[in-house]
């Protein structure tokens, strides 16, 4: 899920105050969060036949989270937009203004 979250997001989210195996763990986590609701989005805007693609490359076993972020990228024009907005939207959510 490299391609989700830019190396600079332990500073983005202001996550350098934590050890550093905290500061992996969260980056998973918010890494996962945003995969998710990436695969929720992008259902809604593939086509049938895309759909149905998306299904048999999920069904494989052998099939990385970064293969499914390949697919879409491919498959939805404005893949790169929708992962930012996302992103913001999750950091906007999580993170209490002080």
């Amino acid at each position: 899920m490299k391609n989700i979250l830019p190396s600079d997001i332990v500073k983005e989210w202001g996550l350098e105050s934590l050890p550093e195996s905290k500061q992996v763990e969260m980056v998973e986590r918010i890494g996962k969060i945003i995969y998710q609701a990436l695969l929720v989005k992008s259902l809604d805007i593939l086509t049938e036949k895309e759909q149905i693609e998306f299904d048999l490359l999920l069904d494989e076993d052998t099939t990385t989270p970064d293969d499914v972020m390949g697919f879409l990228q491919v498959k939805i024009p404005n893949f790169e937009k929708m992962v930012l907005e996302e992103r913001k939207n999750l950091k906007n959510d999580l993170l209490l203004k002080v």
